[in-house]
């Protein structure tokens, strides 16, 4: 396997853990209002997922696999809608964060989770293994910088 597709799978399994770090306390959130209960732990857990781990992500993302993806010009409407994906997936993270109804915030948790499942198959099965094939990029390298701007 050749770094760039050994890269791509790093990505595949990372996208992997964040919707996990989503899907369990959407899933937790949904529980407790279906029981009649809060959920006010799950909520800012969520919200602080987002905060911590998802929205830096998206962030370094679009500042290195995404800017590089958009000089490729059979990928910038895709590229454009993964972005604005993102915006919306920020959007829906400070919904979250100020939601006080139990049954909103569950609704809005699984709307981020179902949000985030989608845009990560995208860029796992669409932009990855087609960015993969320019002749001039390293998904190996453009992973690295995203790193060191995720630990900078």
């Amino acid at each position: 396997m050749d770094e760039n597709a050994q890269a791509i799978e790093r990505i595949r399994r990372h996208h992997a853990v964040l919707l996990e770090g989503l899907r369990e306390p959407s899933e937790a959130l949904l529980a407790d209002v279906a029981a009649g209960r809060a959920g006010e732990e799950a909520r800012r857990e969520m919200a602080a997922f987002l905060a911590d781990e998802i929205v830096p992500h998206a962030e370094a993302e679009e500042a290195t696999i995404y800017r590089r993806g958009l000089s490729v010009a059979e990928l910038v409407p895709l590229l454009r809608a993964m972005i604005a994906e993102h915006g919306r997936l920020r959007q829906l993270a400070g919904d979250l964060e100020a939601e006080s109804d139990p049954a909103r915030a569950a609704a809005i948790g699984y709307a981020i989770t179902e949000l985030f499942s989608v845009h990560a198959d995208k860029e796992n099965d669409l932009l990855l293994p087609r960015l993969a094939e320019e002749p001039d990029v390293s998904v190996h390298d453009l992973l690295g910088d995203m790193h060191q701007r995720l630990e900078g």
